[in-house]
């Protein structure tokens, strides 16, 4: 099987059609957390993700939180609640990346570091335009951290 890209445009069959609910996309991206509190807080100062909902159960614990990264929504789950998985960890990463694109690579890396996350892979530069570094967060998660990057350094 051979793919192409029409008229070399990878964005060319992009949907523009809204989602039926405002303010969410086509996709979310749902995580478990044994401390929601503690992802939540990790995410909006390491990224600067906006938490929209934090719900907590009857004992006063997050079970479930939302949060919004320039229009990906993400949602933080307590194992058990909404599915039966458990948390990833540092020692068993799960079998996927998230890519996603921030202002500054290194500054992002710097932040993420800061709060006790493992630098993967430096900033480097890609075949298709990106500088890019690869993070492990503190809670097991891989981050694709990138920027476009027309002039490679």
């Amino acid at each position: 099987m051979s793919l192409t890209m029409p008229d070399g445009d990878w964005f060319a069959n992009v949907e523009a059609r809204q989602h039926p609910w405002p303010g969410l996309g086509w996709n979310t991206v749902g995580l478990v957390y044994d401390d929601v509190d503690a992802a939540v807080e990790f995410y909006a100062k390491a990224l600067g993700m906006v938490p929209i909902a934090v719900l907590p159960d009857g004992d006063g614990q997050t079970f479930f939180a939302r949060m919004r990264y320039r229009g990906t929504n993400i949602t933080l789950n307590k194992p058990g609640w909404d599915s039966d998985l458990s948390q990833t960890t540092a020692d068993s990463p799960p079998h996927f990346i998230f890519y996603l694109y921030v202002d500054d690579v290194r500054q992002a890396v710097a932040s993420m570091e800061a709060r006790g996350a493992t630098v993967r892979m430096a900033a480097a530069q890609t075949p298709w335009g990106d500088l890019r570094a690869r993070v492990q967060d503190p809670f097991g998660y891989l981050w694709d951290l990138a920027q476009r990057n027309d002039s490679p350094e």
